[in-house]
């Protein structure tokens, strides 16, 4: 049999899918001619098929020199490129291979797959156009179309090509998975849900699915469901970070913090310098109570991505905890307004240490924290620093002082209301029960939607009678208070507050404050009044798991959600509440 005659039959045998067979034959030939361009190629493919990427580069990589003008051996050395990663010369293989052959869909699909694995969609949706402009209906190339726009942030337009995709290709995984993640995108999640269960349940090994899938059902609060996903994700990648990560973040969100610290602790044997995983298991310890683990691990928070904001350079070294001797130190208030108030309890012992304390802080909670003992100057974040010696972050304060339960600082009030703030007349002037309500936290906030009840959720604290109600809303949900006569009764003295002085002015003045999970709860506890949390499920790890009370605070009860969503119950459980209040006290 002569070489033109074993490649003829090779590559029927090729075409059949009986890659063996022609891959014997091709063998054969480049045993009689190493430089048999044809078999080059060919076998360069059926090696890439086996998985052997190398061989199939080297294999390929001479066919493209023995025959530089050559389609063909540009086209599927592009592919083995990709594959082996490396995708700047997969670009430049599939760029060449067009010269050679503009009229190639294939490689136009395949060159826009690779400038989107590249991170350029602008080049991923040109090469998927002109893929589309020699075939219209190509499902691939409408696919990596949808995936160019996606990352140009056009997501609407994504789920359009994604679905063009699908009237061609109803079964096909990839364009099911990519139309989850458009929706994922768009917040969508309950449209998510179905191609996200369609993509898993054609290709079931696809981990990455399996994960976005499971982060789907999250946002529905359909944990249970989610714990699922994660885990079969994992079955594929043991060692996929992410979903351990995310398993872990589930597991304790069903206030599984056990079984979900198991799971970080042994997945940091074999990836001890992951973030992720550290800064999962501080959370998860602190959930679960215990402090002393807890805060040492929270520092890995400051190599988190989303701490990137956070995260600053100083020319002074960090402080140990050691004796200060005199030294000027620099205490700067990270993250939120809650975060500053419930931890700035810390300052007093720092100041103890023998240092003069400077403390940075947002400018609205300047004024309140000058009734903090122990604080030297204030300065507003943004401001010039003035000299110092050290420095530390606020929330590394717990660690540097070993907190656990038994010695959280938990003496109130630790602040007190600045002799400038303003007092409401409206609230002086009230003979019933006054409360203070907050029902939704900053918008800023990822998780704000879960935590914040809205208004209508209290509609039955209406109809108590002898009760004044303020509003201390703020922010755009504050107008709802205006859109609804149901809450006509309802005074809005947040209006008036310029900052958390004027707010902890008029906390004072209340007998009860009833919050979500916000800063004036916060500033309740801090201020010893008497005040109840309203919280979501899951909630945040500082409330632990199902406790009424908090260590932090001794004057708050809370009132968890005995279901992701069910406010009803939060709700109903106050009303009670407030009703055995008046009638132990009927003056209020």
């Amino acid at each position: 049999m002569s070489i033109q005659e074993k490649l003829s039959t090779a590559l029927a045998f090729h075409q059949q899918g009986q890659l063996l067979e022609a891959g014997e034959l091709y063998r054969e030939i480049l045993a009689e001619d190493p430089d048999q361009v044809d078999a080059l190629n060919l076998m360069g493919v059926v090696m890439q098929a086996a998985g052997d990427l190398e061989v199939a580069l080297d294999l390929l990589g001479r066919a493209t020199e023995l025959a530089p003008d050559y389609f063909a051996p540009f086209a599927n050395l592009g592919n083995v490129l990709q594959a082996s990663g490396r995708l700047l010369d997969a670009v430049e293989a599939f760029e060449t291979a067009l010269k050679l052959n503009g009229d190639s869909p294939e490689t136009a699909n395949n060159l826009s797959s690779v400038q989107n694995e590249l991170g350029n969609p602008i080049a991923g949706l040109e090469a998927s156009e002109r893929a589309l402009s020699l075939i219209p209906q190509f499902p691939e190339a409408i696919i990596n179309k949808g995936n160019a726009l996606l990352a140009l942030a056009r997501p609407v337009e994504a789920v359009n090509a994604y679905r063009e995709a699908l009237t061609l290709a109803p079964d096909n995984a990839r364009a099911h998975f990519n139309l989850g993640n458009a929706y994922l995108d768009l917040e969508a999640y309950a449209e998510a849900v179905e191609p996200y269960l369609k993509s898993v349940t054609l290709d079931d090994r696809n981990a990455k699915a399996w994960f976005n899938y499971a982060n789907c059902l999250v946002e529905l609060d359909r944990i249970d469901d989610a714990v699922g996903c994660f885990q079969r994700a994992l079955s594929i990648e043991p060692d996929y970070v992410d979903a351990l990560c995310n398993l872990a973040s589930a597991l304790q969100s069903l206030g599984r913090t056990g079984d979900a610290i198991d799971l970080l602790r042994k997945a940091l044997i074999s990836q001890p310098d992951s973030p992720d995983l550290h800064w999962n298991l501080s959370l998860t310890l602190l959930q679960h109570g215990d402090y002393s683990q807890g805060w040492r691990e929270y520092d890995w928070r400051w190599k988190m991505p989303t701490f990137e904001d956070y995260r600053r350079d100083f020319d002074r070294p960090e402080w140990d905890g050691g004796p200060l001797d005199g030294r000027r130190i620099l205490i700067q208030a990270e993250q939120g307004f809650g975060d500053c108030i419930e931890f700035c309890r810390y300052i007093p012992m720092v100041a103890a240490m023998g240092g003069e304390v400077v403390l940075e802080c947002r400018p609205e909670l300047n004024r309140l924290l000058g009734t903090l003992d122990g604080v030297a100057k204030r300065i507003d974040l943004g401001a010039p620093l003035p000299e110092y010696d050290v420095h530390t972050p606020l929330m590394s304060l717990p660690r540097i002082f070993n907190t656990d339960l038994q010695t959280v600082p938990s003496d109130i009030p630790y602040l007190d209301v600045p002799k400038d703030a303003i007092l409401d007349h409206a609230v002086l002037s009230a003979t019933g029960l006054k409360v203070g309500l907050v029902w939704a936290g900053s918008p800023t906030r990822r998780d704000n939607h879960k935590r914040s009840c809205g208004l209508q959720a209290l509609t039955d604290l209406m109809s108590i009678e002898r009760v004044d109600y303020f509003s201390f809303q703020v922010g755009p949900e504050a107008s709802e208070l205006q859109n609804d006569p149901l809450f006509a009764g309802v005074a809005d003295i947040a209006a008036g507050f310029s900052d958390f002085a004027d707010t902890a002015a008029a906390v004072t003045d209340m007998d009860l404050i009833i919050s979500v999970d916000t800063s004036v709860l916060h500033l309740a506890g801090a201020l010893g009044k008497p005040v109840w949390g309203m919280l979501s499920t899951p909630t945040g790890f500082l409330w632990m798991n199902d406790r009424l009370d908090s260590p932090w605070y001794p004057t708050l009860r809370l009132f968890r959600q005995p279901q992701p969503g069910d406010w009803d119950s939060v709700v109903a459980e106050v009303c009670s509440a407030l009703e055995e209040r008046l009638a132990k006290s009927p003056q209020g």
